[in-house]
């Protein structure tokens, strides 16, 4: 599909003016609600591909979520690739938003697509930078703890000066994102925070992969490691709605 100019401020989930505001302070936004959920195909009938195409024909109306994105796994962990084939996320301006707009549509929305999907899980998706955003583009994932005597503002302002550095750099502008699990999913976890990065299409996050590769780093001075993460998982990301476009 062509390139579709969205500000990633999907996030007119927040206002961008407290947004800005919180910015200008060092200060955390609240963020916007991200349901997830993992699925698997129904038989071989249909390939993925084709269950995309499927949903963005679906017709939605005012109780969609104000977006919708299918993300395929491409490296990701052996366990995910052998119990499921793709992810749902579905985008609220709050938690308030979610109920209302689920409880009024129902929850049988894919049961159409040919897809069975597990248990939904929540958490709130902080935007650390924005940029415009493609149909399709690829996107890393990273699960991360918070080091002792650091905080999640710590952890903020530190991916918002990293990726203010690749900015100014080398002029990439790869979307940083951190979900921060708040309903649902394991119990015992093992991690704080999902480091999340997204291309504004799948060369820009490759090229900021290689620009690491080669030996940049983003920060900088004598701010100490505030956070650790483990191996990233590579995935597709493809928009399926997206209210008022």
């Amino acid at each position: 599909m062509g390139r579709v100019k969205s500000l990633i401020t999907f996030f007119a989930l927040c206002s961008s003016s407290l947004y800005t505001h919180a910015q200008e302070l060092g200060q955390m936004p609240p963020g916007s609600v991200m349901r997830m959920t993992n699925c698997s195909i129904i038989g071989d009938r249909l390939n993925f591909g084709e269950i995309l195409e499927r949903a963005r024909a679906i017709e939605f109306d005012e109780n969609a979520p104000n977006m919708i994105y299918f993300r395929r796994p491409i490296y990701a962990s052996p366990e995910y690739h052998q119990n499921y084939d793709f992810q749902i996320a579905q985008y609220y301006s709050s938690y308030d938003e979610m109920r209302e707009k689920r409880s009024a549509s129902g929850n049988n929305g894919y049961g159409r697509l040919s897809v069975s999907c597990g248990p939904g899980y929540v958490a709130t998706n902080v935007i650390i930078n924005q940029d415009e955003l493609e149909d399709q583009s690829l996107m890393t994932t990273r699960r991360c703890n918070i080091l002792s005597g650091a905080g999640r503002v710590a952890v903020y302002n530190r991916l918002r000066q990293a990726a203010a550095n690749f900015a100014a750099d080398s002029g990439n502008t790869t979307i940083s994102q951190m979900w921060l699990p708040t309903l649902g999913g394991p119990m015992n976890r093992g991690f704080d925070f999902v480091y999340a990065l997204v291309g504004t299409n799948g060369e820009e996050l490759m090229q900021r992969m290689d620009l690491f590769r080669e030996g940049y780093r983003p920060f900088r001075g004598d701010a100490g490691q505030v956070f650790s993460c483990d191996r990233a998982s590579l995935w597709s990301t493809n928009r399926v709605y997206q209210a008022n476009q």
